[in-house]
């Protein structure tokens, strides 16, 4: 009896323990582009509040292979599927999509992502960025699909 009260206790600790949450991503969302416009984009990712002086890391996505691009009207929301946390938009980082055939450069800097904790597949919110400069204070969008949710970037063409 003592060691099934012991069993007892012990899950009813361990049921409600917190785990630090995961890195949220913020995903571009291009406005006005044609196919051809957004086929390649360039993700850098640069020193946080170093005015983009010392680059960490380059990725190049293209509509192929692990990216998925979803397209309604002339909206194609960008889907950075990569499992590496690293390799999306997300706090930690400043941020630079260049868009090549636009020759287009949109800048992403202060992400403001309190560390929280929660069940073990939880995120961390996203409160504010500043996208060339402006005050982003973004919402969630929930389609019900992990390829069109989440933090969104608008990127007007």
């Amino acid at each position: 009896m003592f060691k099934l009260t012991v069993l007892m206790m012990s899950l009813v600790v361990i049921s409600r323990c917190n785990y630090p949450c995961q890195k949220n991503y913020i995903s571009p969302v291009f406005i006005g582009y044609s196919q051809a416009d957004i086929d390649t984009i360039v993700l850098r990712a640069y020193m946080p509040n170093d005015n983009f002086q010392h680059l960490i890391d380059t990725f190049i996505y293209n509509n192929c292979c692990a990216t998925i691009y979803t397209t309604r009207g002339d909206t194609t929301v960008v889907y950075l599927n990569s499992s590496n946390p690293d390799h999306w938009i997300s706090a930690g980082f400043d941020w630079q999509i260049y868009i090549p055939a636009k020759n287009k450069t949109v800048s992403i800097t202060k992400i403001v992502s309190p560390e929280t904790e929660g069940s073990k597949q939880c995120l961390n919110p996203i409160d504010s960025f500043e996208q060339d400069g402006l005050f982003v204070k973004p919402a969630i969008v929930n389609t019900g699909l992990r390829e069109t949710s989440g933090y969104m970037l608008y990127i007007r063409g």
